[in-house]
């Protein structure tokens, strides 16, 4: 008995000295129906973009980069030495996926080209992407992230999927011209995909519940952004060392309103419409076949009361965020989810919460990904 006492505290001390919090007591913060902890960046495995300057952690009496940190995430490694003992590592965001990430101006767009319509301008949203088949069907929707990846919804790999089509914005016309300046005209760009390395489909997803309902589609070249000036990618929530500010309160989704089964007629011309989130434990009430974790973002209609879902499977949520640099504020748009669980209300007139995927969460696989 001894003997096994002093393993154990051998064990206790081990993970004492590897793995050690800046804070000793847990100061407790709320947002949206999720708790988590106050901790300093460093020490958080994945701080959730959203509740990164939750006022909670205002009073936790930390200063510096203060984090709601909403889930410690582990993997597990063995020693080399002769007597194997396990070590508990943080399973952090790849480094270099980041900078990957950050390589582009993500997420800005032209001001004098953003209306509050429910048609979206052209050129308002340049990341929005649409997979197509091999005779040029529509399937799904998707975000630019990086020069050679796009990312998109798991269930949304099919067989027959081939083309991803960047740069649209009417589906009836080849070329699109702001109707008050004749000057300004785009044309869609179809590439292939990656005929080597197939669409990266989270490893986690399961195809009854729709956990981890993310993939990635690499393209068989590298979209050259100086040349298609229309094409830009979305920011990814990297936490990135800028201030951030709070964020509007709407959410927004983009797309034509399409579904991967192509049951419901949706619009030739991109549309959009604003979300807001709800706490995730109304749409497991709502929605009780699906085990909801914190995987998933529970939306519902926003201000201007547009239907729940204006985008295809697989579009991207997103929203505006600003950022100080020095003494200017700069805002982006930041994708925080996409359109999950086969986009079953899109095009319907709805105000019931439903879940979609939080890309926060699987930062770390995507950070990876991107690099092969």
């Amino acid at each position: 008995m001894a003997g096994l006492n002093l393993r154990l505290l051998a064990v206790i001390l081990l993970f004492s000295c590897c793995y050690n919090f800046h804070s000793a007591d847990a100061y407790y913060c709320k947002a949206n129906g999720r708790v988590g902890q106050c901790y300093f960046s460093e020490d958080c495995a994945w701080p959730m973009e959203m509740f990164r300057y939750n006022a909670d952690c205002a009073n936790s009496g930390l200063s510096g980069d203060v984090v709601c940190c909403i889930r410690q995430t582990y993997r597990r490694r063995t020693t080399t030495s002769t007597t194997p003992a396990i070590i508990l590592e943080k399973e952090t965001i790849n480094p270099r996926g980041l900078a990957l990430l950050n390589q582009h101006n993500c997420g800005n767009v032209e001001d004098t080209r953003v209306a509050n319509g429910i048609d979206a301008m052209l050129g308002e949203f340049p990341w929005i992407a649409l997979l197509l088949s091999s005779t040029k069907n529509t399937i799904c929707g998707g975000s630019v992230i990086t020069e050679r990846f796009v990312l998109t919804a798991a269930h949304c790999i099919q067989d027959n999927l081939e083309f991803v089509r960047l740069g649209e914005h009417d589906l009836m016309t080849e070329e699109d011209c702001l109707s008050n300046n004749i000057n300004y005209c785009q044309t869609f760009v179809d590439f292939n995909i990656d005929p080597i390395q197939k669409p990266f489909i989270h490893p986690d997803y399961n195809t009854v519940n729709k956990h981890k309902d993310v993939a990635l589609i690499k393209l068989d070249k590298a979209i050259n952004f100086q040349v298609y000036s229309h094409i830009k990618p979305i920011c990814l929530p990297t936490s990135p060392s800028d201030y951030a500010m709070l964020p509007t309160d709407n959410l927004t989704l983009a797309g034509w309103g399409l579904t991967e089964s192509n049951d419901v007629r949706g619009s030739d011309v991109l549309q959009k419409g604003y979300l807001k989130l709800e706490a995730l434990d109304v749409c497991q009430k709502l929605h009780s076949f699906y085990d909801l974790d914190q995987s998933k973002l529970c939306v519902k209609s926003g201000t201007n009361h547009s239907v729940s879902c204006q985008g295809d499977s697989g579009s991207p949520i997103f929203w505006e965020t600003k950022y100080m640099r020095g003494r200017f504020t700069q805002k982006h748009y930041t994708q925080v989810g996409l359109v999950s669980l086969g986009g079953k209300v899109c095009g319907k007139l709805t105000s019931i919460p439903y879940a979609y995927e939080n890309i926060t969460d699987s930062m770390p696989w995507i950070t990876n990904t991107i690099l092969k």
